[in-house]
């Protein structure tokens, strides 16, 4: 077992622990018996909705490249998300570049550039969101240290992306390191050069994802598309919880979608069991809501998510006829 899956499984068991330690069972059963099916009828449609803005987004973040379609990209971005939900190491974002690169014979390096560059303005637009909650309800330091710090980190990675697109000597090191590879032996030359190479081409192409920084138009479109599709998925929170009559406005929503966001970058094992649901409960905690009300809230949040987006991408994965075998072994490429 890998070491990355020994600390996700440790992860989540501690968290399940402080989850369920003292947890009130009775309540938790009482508050699933309470759910209201009244807003369904725009749960669904709404999210479905930020699938495929998802596309118009990333097809910005392709530079409006005609060979994608906005909805063929939203569709490959919910197979994506559904498998990153089941499989560990977020292996949908690498289904995503292996499946653009095999079937659009696009660079895999770059595809998957594109994709770090869309999470980065997801955490960009999320940190808004929770500074938002802060400024208009809370003001607790915990949380606001919490926004701060996750701010400076997308922010910052967006910076950073951005001067290592513009200030780009990737080939001067290669030309360097070949120079030093050259002194050498014969036969560990010949493997060294062949190896920087090859990852120096590898990291011109991921470069290569963030050429849309160097597009004003594109940059926009990408940030006011993320602006309204976190708002739409900040609002589809709010219905979710306002399904169980909590008394909680829109406000509950904007940190519940914050919080839950910022869970999946915690190592864990599949379906984000452990930090989701503390995340959650960390979240309602906000508003004095109890642990076990709040574990009820964040199971039916996640059961009606996984639900919509098992059937839709499990449709797509089918129609497109990629293996999972082959998007595991594209990791290792």
């Amino acid at each position: 077992m890998k070491k990355r899956k020994i600390l996700a499984l440790v992860i989540t068991v501690i968290l399940l622990g402080v989850i369920f330690y003292k947890i009130n069972w009775a309540e938790l059963l009482q508050t699933f018996r309470e759910f209201n099916f009244k807003n369904m009828i725009w749960i669904v449609p709404l999210y479905v909705l930020t699938l495929y803005l998802r596309g118009i987004r990333w097809k910005a973040l392709l530079l409006n490249n005609p060979n994608y379609s906005s909805l063929h990209l939203g569709e490959v971005f919910t197979v994506g998300s559904m498998l990153n939900i089941f499989l560990p190491a977020r292996a949908g974002d690498v289904y995503r570049a292996y499946y653009l690169g095999t079937v659009k014979k696009e660079r895999k390096m770059k595809v998957f550039g594109s994709i770090i560059l869309e999470r980065i303005f997801d955490g960009i637009c999320v940190f808004l969101i929770l500074l938002t909650a802060i400024l208009l309800y809370c003001r607790e330091q915990w949380i606001l240290n919490l926004a701060y710090g996750i701010g400076a980190l997308f922010i910052g990675s967006l910076i950073v992306f951005y001067l290592i697109f513009k200030f780009n000597k990737i080939d001067l090191i290669c030309e360097k390191l070949t120079a030093l590879a050259a002194n050498l032996p014969e036969k560990s030359a010949a493997s060294a050069k062949n190896l920087i190479h090859k990852t120096c081409n590898y990291i011109d192409s991921f470069i290569e994802g963030f050429e849309v920084l160097d597009n004003i138009r594109c940059t926009l479109i990408t940030f006011i598309s993320s602006l309204i599709i976190w708002g739409t998925e900040c609002y589809v929170a709010y219905l979710i919880i306002d399904s169980f009559d909590l008394g909680l406005g829109l406000s509950a929503g904007l940190f519940v979608l914050s919080l839950i966001s910022f869970s999946t970058m915690i190592p864990s094992t599949s379906v984000f069991l452990g930090p989701y649901q503390y995340a959650y409960i960390l979240a309602l905690g906000i508003f004095n809501i109890p642990k076990s009300t709040a574990l009820a809230v964040s199971t039916v949040h996640q059961a009606i998510l996984m639900l919509m987006l098992t059937v839709i991408g499990g449709y797509y994965l089918f129609k497109f006829n990629i293996s999972l075998n082959d998007v595991k072994s594209s990791e290792n490429e």
